[in-house]
């Protein structure tokens, strides 16, 4: 069974930067079509389950509704592609897409569709770090996903999921920044060390700031500290801090490690936001080689992918190391090449996969 997992994230584009700047909103119209494409795409290219994340906003069931997925051939036989809703429960945040890519890695999904921004490819790799994966930018930060038309990414995720194209051929491994935070809490009186492990795709910023509050990083003079895995000066939001000063490619060996504050004599302009800039001091900019660790001690609050997400205390230590333990990245254009040049697109006889799958 050539399996293809598709997770849509209904909140990606929409937080509260599109009330302050000029960010671009994803609506769910714009998903649902993406989605869908992605689906048909997927089934004409080999796909026989197509598996598709709950959601809130009902973006899945939307997408899904009224496609005729049968009449495919496959080496002159007829085949059909079955889509399910996978059941789980529902919380509107982002651990559904967590929840999703478990799940997804359970029914051993073949390769998975993310429509999202950092954050959303960030938590498929927390569910499922080795995630063969095709990430579709569809969110505010957009550094690790891409701009993927649907109907590419379903073909591409097909052809991987049903092995017409090996995934080693087309499945490059990504960086991370892994991170261990060992911190005491207080519970009563009683003093508690916790220790937790936890990842970014693109950056971790270390944030002067008493609590999580709004996700989204709005004041610069916060940011202290940034470690990057990918810093690309095209970027906007935190990443664009390290891409500004030291650009690194996604696949280029090793991060970098930007402190900011006076006494380095630099300075440099930022879009902290999308169409939104700010300068920044920069007291020391120094390249991290693969596995190379820093430690950063004291209070902050730590943002992963640009999203606040974790108060660390005055006594909080917090270990750091960019490496290549990422989720495996399909790159859509090889594969489509390479299954053009095998003749996968070709057909000896009309049947209903030469005409439209588009529904009523």
């Amino acid at each position: 069974m050539s399996t293809v997992g598709i997770i849509v994230n209904p909140n990606a584009g929409k937080d509260i930067r599109r009330l302050v700047t000029p960010a671009t909103h994803t609506s769910d119209v714009t998903k649902v079509g993406i989605v869908r494409r992605a689906i048909v795409a997927a089934a004409e290219s080999g796909a026989t389950r197509i598996l598709l994340m709950p959601d809130r906003h009902r973006l899945a069931e939307r997408a899904a509704a009224g496609l005729d997925l049968t009449g495919f051939e496959t080496n002159g036989a007829e085949r059909e592609c079955t889509v399910e809703i996978v059941d789980e429960p529902l919380t509107g945040s982002r651990f559904d897409t967590i929840a999703a890519a478990r799940r997804f890695w359970k029914e051993q999904v073949g390769a998975v569709i993310a429509l999202g921004g950092d954050g959303t490819s960030r938590d498929v790799a927390l569910g499922w770090p080795d995630a063969p994966l095709i990430a579709i930018s569809t969110g505010t930060n957009n550094v690790y996903p891409s701009a993927i038309d649907g109907t590419s990414a379903g073909a591409a995720a097909a052809l991987v999921a049903s092995g017409h194209v090996d995934i080693d051929r087309v499945g490059r491994r990504s960086k991370r920044v892994t991170v261990r935070i060992d911190d005491v809490v207080f519970d009563g009186d009683e003093e508690r060390h916790v220790s937790r492990d936890d990842l970014a795709l693109v950056d971790l910023a270390f944030i002067d700031a008493q609590f999580v509050g709004a996700r989204a990083v709005r004041d610069p003079s916060t940011v202290r500290t940034v470690v990057a895995a990918v810093a690309t000066p095209a970027s906007t939001g935190l990443s664009s801090i390290a891409g500004r000063v030291h650009p690194i490619d996604r696949w280029e060996d090793g991060g970098v490690l930007v402190r900011l504050g006076a006494g380095g004599g630099r300075r440099v302009r930022v879009p902290l936001a999308p169409g939104s800039f700010t300068t920044l001091d920069v007291a020391e900019v120094r390249p991290l080689a693969l596995g190379e660790n820093v430690e950063i001690v004291g209070k902050c609050v730590l943002a992963f992918d640009g999203e606040r997400d974790v108060p660390v205390s005055e006594r909080g230590r917090v270990n750091v190391r960019v490496d290549k333990s990422g989720p495996l990245l399909i790159d859509v254009e090889a594969t489509l090449n390479i299954a053009a040049r095998d003749r996968r697109f070709d057909t000896d006889t009309h049947s209903k996969a030469d005409g439209d799958h588009h529904g009523h």
